[in-house]
């Protein structure tokens, strides 16, 4: 929040986005910082008094970073050369002396007296105790404070030396964030794993602060209001607000809201209560934390686990890991307008879609939907084996002509031949889960599925079944999806976290992918209607990759117009035309046009 003007906030994302809003956070617009932000986590951002912005960032898969700065509110930034190669996890600027800037790095402390011109490391190299540093504060020019992944250390002199800081505190205790009370900067708060503390000698001795339950007390965030005695603190489970200087504490959100980052508005700018969550977006409130409304206009960060396109133009999609915000989408072109499809999923993590006679199907972790269009609702199937319904946990689903439903769960594989009214379980050899299932797209009858023992054919959709392959290329391989090559009835692509592999054969043999094809995870899955064309996206480092020669070679194509090239899932317009849909990991839904650069973002659920 920039202290001349209240009402500016910025936001920064785990994937490499920077957001600003003018209107205390009603609406966000994307901003382009100019330095290298893809594969980077940016988690701190300053503004100073003189309004200049400083984004402290690191490498999410890599050793990397640095700090950037901007004069400009956003709009233009410089990599500060100084710092430059540090992963960067915490800074903070001096609220005495103007220039004065600390960073908190995985290999130590620096500081800066010039505004970040130079950079000199204060605390000791190769130091045992002051590394992976996630949190600063500074009291006056020559006080640092730094919570490390392990305990507090201070220094009161510019870090000539060190003591630690961090009796009357539970060991091993990782510490989120320090913060200074404004009535005495000797008066402290700590957030950590353990809790909140509080220490009134400017970190003598910690108090750790009791009233909040155990399941929230990993508190990752945390703001004085206005009045002195107002605190809140963002925990894992939900934000939690004391009125009476820690005395007592009330839960203002659901226990399933996760907080990363609490922005308080003044009440002569509206008072608002921004928190920053996970899968929620933004949530503000206007009465003190009572009630909460989405602030996400110009802002999606949500990522879908699995996109599907119908051949009238229908595109459904199910949020990734997100129970309390998520569930199933619909629109009818790429461009929106985005609407769930109807309520019923509430609390749970869709991981599997199908379609049957224009309904959906959804596969979650706590059993089998069916969405009922006529009246907006999703009923449960159940899944009754033995006189019981398991509540299975869904990992993957096909339907097949003549009412063949079959489901890849942890308990095994679930058969239904009569579109769903009865159920039968099934083991695949010695392995109880399922991993993944696909049907052959030339004769449907022809079913894989693979446990982590072992490749299952079925000729039968699904009545009888035989082992063809022991496993895949890895006995602890984890596979993501399974998908026939269209107009091949042998073909098949596995995308897992260790590569693409390809089996030419209906799964007897199975060959990893190489040439330019990265070994990493490959989360997404996409093969065109063509017969030939295959996608696929690398989660682990980023990059979308397509094969025009059934796998033999790949390509990495353009990544022009994505938020983020860590892409988690792909879909096909079956009608051709090589329109893909692609969830990156920030940024919402994208259409991609493999001729052309990538289009920027067009829709995403709201």
């Amino acid at each position: 929040m920039d202290p001349r003007e209240p009402r500016v906030v910025y936001l920064g994302t785990a994937d490499g986005v920077l957001y600003r809003s003018d209107d205390a956070g009603l609406r966000w617009s994307r901003l382009s910082p100019g330095f290298p932000t893809r594969g980077m986590s940016l988690d701190s951002i300053v503004v100073d008094r003189l309004g200049r912005i400083e984004v402290g960032y690191w490498e999410v898969n890599g050793s990397g970073g640095g700090v950037a700065r901007s004069t400009d509110g956003g709009h233009t930034f410089t990599v500060l050369e100084g710092i430059r190669g540090h992963s960067v996890r915490a800074l903070a600027a001096s609220p005495t002396e103007g220039d004065v800037l600390v960073a908190g790095t995985i290999d130590g402390v620096f500081r800066s007296d010039d505004a970040g011109e130079r950079w000199l490391r204060i605390s000791p190299e190769g130091h045992p105790g002051i590394h992976n540093v996630g949190s600063i504060a500074i009291d006056a020019a020559n006080t640092v404070y730094a919570g490390t992944w392990h305990l507090p250390w201070k220094t009161s002199d510019s870090g000539r030396t060190w003591r630690e800081a961090h009796a009357g505190m539970i060991e091993d205790s990782d510490i989120f964030t320090l913060v200074f009370d404004r009535r005495d900067s000797r008066t402290m708060y700590a957030t950590a794993c353990t809790g909140i503390y509080r220490s009134k000698d400017a970190a003598g001795h910690w108090t750790k602060l009791s009233g909040i339950p155990a399941d929230g007390r990993r508190t990752r965030s945390f703001a004085q209001g206005e009045r002195p005695e107002d605190l809140y603190a963002g925990t894992t489970a939900g934000l939690y607000i004391s009125e009476d200087d820690a005395r007592t504490w009330r839960i203002a959100t659901g226990s399933d809201v996760v907080v990363n980052a609490i922005a308080l508005v003044p009440r002569a700018e509206g008072g608002s209560i921004l928190l920053g969550t996970e899968g929620a977006g933004v949530l503000r409130s206007e009465d003190g934390g009572r009630s909460w409304a989405s602030s996400n206009e110009g802002f999606r960060e949500q990522v879908f686990s699995r996109v599907l396109i119908e051949s009238s133009g229908r595109i459904v999609a199910s949020v990734k890991g997100d129970r309390a915000h998520g569930g199933v989408f619909q629109s009818g072109s790429a461009e929106g307008p985005w609407t769930p499809i109807g309520s019923g999923l509430e609390g749970r993590e869709v991981l599997a879609l199908a379609l049957d006679e224009g309904e959906v199907l959804a596969g979650t972790d706590d059993g089998l939907f069916r969405s009922a269009s006529h009246c907006g609702l999703w009923s449960r199937w159940p899944t009754t084996v033995d006189g019981i319904d398991a509540h299975p946990h869904v990992a993957d689903l096909v339907v097949l002509p003549g009412r063949v439903v079959l489901a890849a769960t942890t308990d095994g594989l679930l058969s239904s031949f009569d579109g769903g009214q009865s159920w039968q379980r099934r083991t695949l050899g010695f392995a109880r889960s399922v991993l993944a299932i696909a049907a052959s797209t030339t004769d449907p009858r022809v079913v894989l599925a693979v446990t982590p023992l072992g490749t299952f054919r079925s000729g039968d959709s699904g009545a009888t079944w035989e082992q063809v392959a022991l496993g895949l290329a890895d006995p602890d391989i984890t596979i993501h999806s399974l998908a026939f090559l269209p107009g091949s009835g042998s073909v098949v692509f596995a995308a897992t976290r260790a590569g693409l592999l390809r089996s030419t054969d209906q799964g007897h043999v199975w060959k990893r992918c190489r040439g330019t094809l990265p070994y990493s995870d490959i989360a997404g899955l996409a093969v065109a209607p063509d017969g030939h064309t295959v996608y696929v996206s690398d989660y682990s480092f980023g990059g979308l990759y397509r094969s025009g020669d059934l796998g033999e070679t790949w390509d990495r194509l353009p990544a022009h117009g994505l938020a983020s090239d860590r892409i988690w899932s792909l879909a096909v317009d079956p009608l051709g035309g090589e329109r893909i849909l692609a969830s990156a990991s920030t940024g919402g839904l994208h259409l991609f046009r493999p001729q052309e650069a990538p289009q920027p973002r067009v829709g995403s659920a709201p």
